[in-house]
């Protein structure tokens, strides 16, 4: 007798077949590739806990640049942390961040994920190769990896910043709106050709207006289905609108080189979401 599938999983199922059957009725795209960092059996991230309070000078620097007249004379480290390490700013390159450990049935591997801030802790193998391609501003920071009895000084906590939305050519890209989390019907593919963002953003005002954020069920959310891009030499890249998409991509070019390095840590996807 089959076990009986949980309602959770029936949804996740469902979904996942839905998302297929919405964005895989057209071609791959053949200049990108979306990334993801794998998913632990048991939890999903490989770092347990980020352990700031090794860091050797987190505190001066965040007095010296960051502490203002309304700040508590406490600042609790990881407060002081996140102020720093924003996403899309960048913190002096001498800031030590401390250690992470990770889960014990993690692996080390190239790619380490579970630490806030908008970048990744990468090997310094990985870091040599991605100074060879497009990633945009980027400034590494010295971070340990605690894996079991192992102690890695061969990592760096990689932050950067390379954003897409320039690139975005509208008229060729197709957008869609719908409903809920839930209510695939509810999608239908707009026929309105945008330049802009902000012109997405306007509609999206005009259709909910009076509808609260939290009321899913009658708020109409436009996103992107297919993004063309206008050429660019972008190698790892994101968008800064959430109108856009909130995946990160890399190209072509980098994926095969990882792939050829047989980096670990990331997962590479076909997509159709990007062209």
């Amino acid at each position: 007798m089959e076990k009986p599938v949980h309602i959770l999983d029936q949804i996740a199922i469902q979904w996942n077949n839905e998302e297929e059957s919405f964005f895989l009725d057209t071609e791959f795209s053949e200049k990108y590739i979306k990334v993801e960092m794998p998913i632990g059996k048991k939890y999903a991230w490989q770092v347990e806990y980020h352990d700031i309070s090794k860091s050797v000078n987190l505190e001066s620097l965040f007095d010296a640049h960051y502490r203002t007249d309304a700040d508590d004379a406490f600042v609790p480290l990881m407060n002081r942390y996140n102020r720093m390490m924003r996403e899309g700013t960048f913190a002096p390159a001498e800031l030590d961040l401390g250690a992470v450990k990770l889960y014990s049935e993690a692996k080390l591997t190239d790619v380490v994920n579970g630490i806030e801030g908008g970048g990744w802790i990468v090997s310094k193998r990985l870091f040599e190769i991605l100074k060879n391609f497009n990633i945009g501003e980027y400034q590494p920071y010295k971070i340990a990896v605690k894996s079991k009895k192992i102690v890695s000084e061969d990592y760096v906590y990689l932050h950067f910043a390379n954003y897409a939305d320039e690139y975005v050519d509208f008229p060729q890209s197709v957008f869609y709106k719908g409903k809920g989390y839930f209510d695939f019907a509810s999608r239908a593919i707009m026929p309105e050709s945008f330049h802009s963002a902000e012109e997405i953003q306007l509609l999206s005002d005009q259709l909910n207006e009076g509808v609260t954020f939290t009321n899913f069920k009658k708020r109409v959310n436009i996103q992107s289905k297919i993004i063309v891009l206008k050429p660019n030499e972008l190698d790892i890249f994101k968008f800064k609108s959430h109108l856009l998409n909130r995946e990160q991509f890399i190209s072509a070019r980098l994926a095969q080189t990882l792939l050829d390095e047989k980096i670990t840590g990331l997962e590479f996807i076909k997509t159709t979401k990007v062209k």
